[in-house]
């Protein structure tokens, strides 16, 4: 494997663009499909709600993971690169799959993903003990389930597929269509007829599911002046992609003296704003509160406290 590639400011750009598609299709995914109620590694380039729901402070574990292949040993097939990525927010796991030879879907190609849930390779198919396979040429994959001879026919489900230029196919699937897995194995293969790839070249990859959880990375205040608002910025990081949050439930808690303050909460500027009016009369009070957001079932909070002058 090259050890050569774009700079990492290069690289970050490149990754960002890989999980706001992912974001994009898991939307698709979660309005076309009903979901079940239970529901980063290095890169090494070549050229090519509810409160009562909330799992409050979940210990927080960036869930996205890239995996490299070699390039140059695909013949005609589409050749697997750099930056193959898996990650998933509980309910859904979305994978993109690099095909640095390719600028989009090609008559004659084939793409098949198999998973090995049970990270058993003596039990399942395709060769790899695969509980299940994912088989797609296009804009929709079909996922289908090994019964112990074949993966059968009768057991597919459709799944979408997007093509990212520059990069190639991601896909996104219901954590519950492969049985609640808590992690599994898997290998990426691509064909055009003799020719073909394998990633990785032997063996196969890992990836663990995450909890989804939210972490406050940072959270600054200003001024607290009476009679003036005061505002604290907080940039919360999601687990599934390790980047901050743009969506969910604020909630702006202050006192003023132990009386209760209210304050607005919006996103702006990749953070959590919260905004209160300090009272005229405050001066000298000391003004204490907590900036929280959640989203997914998953919360994440901060406090603060500041004397007013």
């Amino acid at each position: 494997m090259s050890m050569h590639g774009p700079p990492p400011r290069m690289r970050h750009h490149r990754l960002g663009a890989l999980v706001a598609a992912l974001g994009l299709l898991a939307t698709v995914v979660a309005l076309s499909v009903p979901l079940a109620s239970h529901a980063a590694g290095r890169e090494t380039a070549t050229s090519c709600g509810n409160r009562s729901q909330e799992r409050a402070f979940t210990s927080y574990v960036p869930a996205l993971r890239t995996y490299d292949d070699a390039i140059g040993d695909s013949a005609n097939a589409p050749d697997f690169c750099a930056s193959e990525l898996v990650t998933n927010d509980s309910r859904v796991i979305e994978m993109g799959i690099h095909a640095h030879n390719r600028s989009g879907f090609v008559a004659g190609d084939s793409y098949t993903v198999f998973l090995d849930t049970d990270q058993n390779a003596a039990t399942g198919g395709g060769g790899v003990g695969a509980e299940y396979q994912i088989v797609f040429a296009g804009s929709t994959g079909e996922l289908e389930q090994w019964n112990g001879t074949v993966f059968d026919p009768s057991t597919a489900v459709s799944i979408p597929v997007l093509w990212v230029p520059g990069y190639g196919p991601l896909l996104v699937y219901l954590r519950s269509q492969i049985g609640n897995a808590a992690g599994f194995n898997f290998v990426l293969v691509s064909a055009n007829g003799a020719d073909s790839d394998r990633a990785p070249d032997t063996g196969s990859w890992s990836y663990t599911v995450q909890p989804f959880s939210l972490k406050v990375r940072s959270l600054s205040v200003g001024v607290a002046r009476a009679g003036k608002a005061f505002t604290a910025r907080a940039v919360v990081l999601r687990s599934d992609f390790n980047d901050p949050l743009d969506e969910g439930k604020i909630t702006c808690a202050a006192k003023l003296a132990g009386h209760g303050l209210a304050g607005k909460g919006k996103f702006s500027k990749g953070g959590v704003l919260c905004t209160w009016r300090v009272p005229a009369a405050a001066h000298g009070k000391r003004l204490t509160g907590t900036v929280s957001v959640a989203f997914q079932g998953a919360r994440a909070a901060r406090a603060f406290s500041a004397r007013v002058r």
